[in-house]
Parts: structure tokens; C-alpha cells; sequence
């Protein structure tokens, strides 16, 4: 078997062809390559997260949990929230119901 470099030294304009077949099948290629590789999709779950060094865990529930509980059980299309507290911080997760539209 010969070296694919003296190969291609001894036939150059064969490999030229090869050079622009492979350039046209490749821009033909990406122009019938798809758009949406990746669709579209809509998380409907959030964390919040809030601190507040120093507090206790009864601070932290009374002054900032419920409060933003309390503001987040106005957003429309609502399915639960659920939270931790622990001293120096909250966190609330928020669920959107699945039938809500965007």
C-alpha cells in the first residue's frame, strides 16, 4: 500500500475534486441542518432564597418567610410552595401549576 501523501502529491488535482465536493456537500449540509435542536420549554418550579445572619429560626419564619409566602401566593397559576427555615435563612420553593399558559 503507497503513502496517502505521496498519493496526494502525484495526484493533485484529484484531491482539489475531493477538496470541493466535500465544501459543497458541507454547505448544502448546514443550510438543511434543523433550527430547533433544542425546543422550547418552561420551568414552572423557583427557589427563593433570603438571609439574614444572625436571626433565629423563629425570626426568620415570622419577619421574612411568611411575608414573601404571603406575596407569592398572589402570582396566578400557583400549584404549592414549600419552605425551610432554618437560623439566617429561608428557602421557599415555588411550584406553578402545569396547565398555566406563557
Amino acid at each position: 500500500m503507497k503513502n496517502l501523501t505521496e498519493v496526494s502529491l502525484k495526484n493533485k488535482s484529484l484531491v482539489w475534486y475531493f477538496i470541493f465536493v466535500f465544501a459543497i456537500g458541507g454547505i448544502f449540509s448546514y443550510f438543511q441542518l434543523g433550527r430547533m435542536e433544542d425546543p422550547k420549554f418552561t420551568i414552572r418550579e423557583m427557589i427563593v432564597v433570603a438571609y439574614w445572619p444572625g436571626s433565629s429560626a423563629y425570626e426568620m419564619q415570622d419577619l421574612v418567610t411568611d411575608k414573601i409566602e404571603k406575596k407569592l401566593q398572589d402570582i396566578p397559576g400557583l400549584d404549592h410552595l414549600r419552605s425551610e427555615t432554618r437560623p439566617g435563612r429561608t428557602t421557599i420553593y415555588v411550584a406553578l401549576k402545569d396547565t398555566l399558559n406563557t
